[in-house]
């Protein structure tokens, strides 16, 4: 749920002077040239000058250790550059604790940029403060930034808050969260929210819709989706009974690594003959691969 540090130069996206921004482009034609030397001359006294863009530029270039520049160039120039509330720059020094495990530092830079708006940031204050990586876990503050992410489209922040509010024993308030990531291809929401279709947790009893949702994220490739799949086949709930799909997807739900599935599997060899086993496993790569619409 962390994600990747990827960071890119900057350029003009901040008040500065026009020589200043001049030199900032200049710096950025170098690096065009590969010429990273001529670049980091031309940033560094623009960054000891007080230039958050330049600043930042060095810092990137630093993180790449361009130029003969270190980690210690990375932390100074970013640095300097966040505490000036330079988004892009915040962000990165997050992003760049993460990877170090430095939780408290990450997670003060992601409030900072949290505050500032960004909907990742949010997010991820949101999860430090979930699992508590950076001291104690407070889920109530953690709902508050999910939410901020999730309101606006956020599908990880979706599902964390649709997880989070489950735990709260408050399923009614957690299905939308997981049906609003679920649409936006979240492979674990799909299968909460087949989940909840199938049991009425949360919302009106579905079981087409469901056996439906369960099919979706089995084609993404989710073990425990297709080993419930699999069951509902079995059982003929939500659509047509048929063992040789239950079987078909409870071998793909033990080849994803579900190992529930293999009492299914020896439950229903047990009342198929040989020849609608040999069927079913034929089926079950056709299902995984979604090339046959005969697979619900």
């Amino acid at each position: 749920m962390i994600r990747n540090l990827c960071v890119s130069l900057a350029l003009l996206t901040l008040p500065a002077s026009a020589m200043a921004q001049l030199g900032v482009e200049d710096a950025l034609e170098y690096l065009n040239r590969a010429e990273s030397e001529r670049a980091v001359s031309i940033l560094q006294p623009l960054a000891a000058r007080g230039d958050v863009l330049a600043q930042y530029n060095l810092g990137v270039l630093a993180l790449g250790a361009q130029a003969g520049m270190s980690a210690d160039d990375a932390d100074l120039w970013l640095g300097k550059a966040a505490q000036s509330g330079y988004l892009p720059a915040q962000t990165a020094l997050a992003d760049l604790m993460v990877d170090r495990h430095d939780w408290t530092q990450a997670a003060h830079w992601y409030l900072q940029a949290a505050q500032a708006g960004d909907i990742t940031a949010q997010f991820m204050s949101g999860l430090i403060l979930d699992q508590g990586l950076a001291g104690a876990p407070d889920p109530q503050a953690a709902a508050q930034w999910y939410e901020l992410a999730a309101q606006q489209g956020h599908k990880q922040a979706q599902f964390a808050l649709g997880s989070l509010l489950t735990e709260q024993c408050q399923p009614e308030q957690a299905a939308p969260w997981f049906e609003h990531a679920a649409l936006q291809g979240h492979v674990a929401a799909q299968f909460e929210l087949a989940r909840a279709l199938a049991t009425g947790q949360g919302m009106a009893q579905d079981a087409g819709a469901a056996r439906g949702w369960y099919l979706r994220a089995a084609h993404a490739g989710s073990g425990p989706a297709m080993h419930n799949l699999a069951l509902m086949q079995a059982r003929g709930q939500g659509g047509r009974s048929s063992y040789r799909l239950a079987l078909a997807w409870a071998l793909n739900a033990q080849g994803a690594g579900h190992d529930s599935a293999q009492d299914l599997i020896a439950a229903l060899r047990d009342v198929m003959p040989p020849e609608a086993q040999a069927d079913a496993e034929a089926l079950a790569q056709s299902c995984l691969a979604a090339l046959s619409d005969d697979c619900n």
